[in-house]
C-alpha cells in the first residue's frame, strides 16, 4: 500500500510541475507578445509624428487654368502635415466639385513626405449665346464660365452657336442635348477650308432640332444631326467643289437626306 501511495503522489506532483511550467511558458509568451506589440505601437508612434513623414513637397501636374497655388488651397493640402492624414478620395471629389475648370484629379503619395495632384482641365469647346449672353461650354456641355468682351476675343477661334438654350444657364451646369454637342462634333470634323468660311450656327426649332452652318457670306448648310457625319462631309466637299467649278450661286445645301441632297 505504501508503494502505491507513494507511486501515486510522485505522478500527482510530475503534473503539477508539468502544468506550472506550461502555465510559465505561456505567461512568457503572453509577455513577450506584449512586449513585441508596445514596442510596435512606440515604433509606429515614433515614426508617424515624427518629421519623416510630415510633407514636403507639393507638385501640381496639368493645370494651365488655374494656379497651383489655389489648387494647393482647395485641396487643403499643406506643407508640414502628415502624409497618413491626407484623404485620397476626399480631395480629389473636392477639386472636381469646387474648381468648374477641372475635369479629373488623381492625388498620389510619394513616400514618404511628397505629394503629387495630377489633374485634368477642360477645354473649350463652343461658345453659347442666349439673351445676349455668351457662355463658354467643354465638349462634355459643361458651362465654364460666361464671357464678357474680352473673353469673346480669346475664343474667336470657337464656333458660335444660336438657339441652343432657352434660359440662361449656371455656371457649372451640364447642359444634356445631344444637338449642341453634336454641332461641336460636326464643325471638329469639317475641312480646314470649309471650317474657314463657317460663320455661326444655330439649332433649328423644328422636332428634329437639325443644326445649321451659316458662312460668312450668309449661305447656310444644313447638316441636321450628326448622323452620317463621313458621308455628309464627303458629300458637301464634292458638292462645293461642283459649285466652284461651274462658279455656281446657292443660298443653301440641305444634307440631311445623303442620297438626295437638296441645293437652291
Amino acid at each position: 500500500m505504501e508503494l502505491a501511495e507513494k507511486k501515486y503522489k510522485r505522478i500527482i506532483a510530475g503534473r503539477k510541475r508539468r502544468a506550472a511550467k506550461r502555465k510559465f511558458f505561456l505567461f512568457l509568451r503572453i509577455l513577450l507578445m506584449l512586449v513585441f506589440f508596445t514596442a510596435l505601437i512606440w515604433g509606429f508612434n515614433y515614426f508617424y509624428n515624427s518629421s519623416y513623414f510630415k510633407i514636403s513637397s507639393i507638385i501640381i501636374k496639368g493645370n494651365f487654368h488655374y494656379d497651383s497655388e489655389l489648387i494647393k488651397k482647395e485641396a487643403e493640402v499643406v506643407l508640414g502635415l502628415n502624409i497618413f492624414e491626407i484623404d485620397k478620395k476626399y480631395v480629389e471629389e473636392k477639386l472636381e466639385k469646387n474648381l468648374i475648370w477641372l475635369k479629373s484629379a488623381s492625388l498620389k503619395k510619394v513616400f514618404p513626405n511628397k505629394i503629387e495632384i495630377e489633374i485634368t482641365e477642360r477645354k473649350p469647346y463652343l461658345k453659347l449665346v442666349y439673351g445676349g449672353r455668351y457662355y463658354l461650354i467643354d465638349d462634355s456641355g459643361v458651362i465654364l464660365e460666361e464671357l464678357t468682351d474680352g473673353g469673346l476675343k480669346d475664343y474667336n477661334d470657337l464656333l458660335l452657336l444660336k438657339n441652343a438654350v432657352k434660359y440662361y444657364p449656371e455656371i457649372g451646369e451640364r447642359i444634356a442635348k445631344k444637338n449642341i454637342l453634336g454641332c461641336g462634333q460636326i464643325f471638329q470634323s469639317l475641312d480646314l477650308e470649309i471650317k474657314s468660311e463657317i460663320k455661326e450656327a444655330f439649332i433649328d426649332d423644328n422636332y428634329t432640332g437639325d443644326i445649321i452652318f451659316v458662312t460668312s457670306g450668309g449661305k447656310r448648310i444644313i447638316f441636321g444631326t450628326s448622323d452620317r457625319l463621313l458621308d455628309k462631309n464627303t458629300l458637301l466637299r464634292q458638292i462645293l467643289g461642283q459649285l466652284s467649278d461651274n462658279d455656281s450661286f446657292y443660298s443653301y445645301i440641305d444634307l440631311r437626306d445623303v442620297e438626295n441632297p437638296v441645293i437652291k
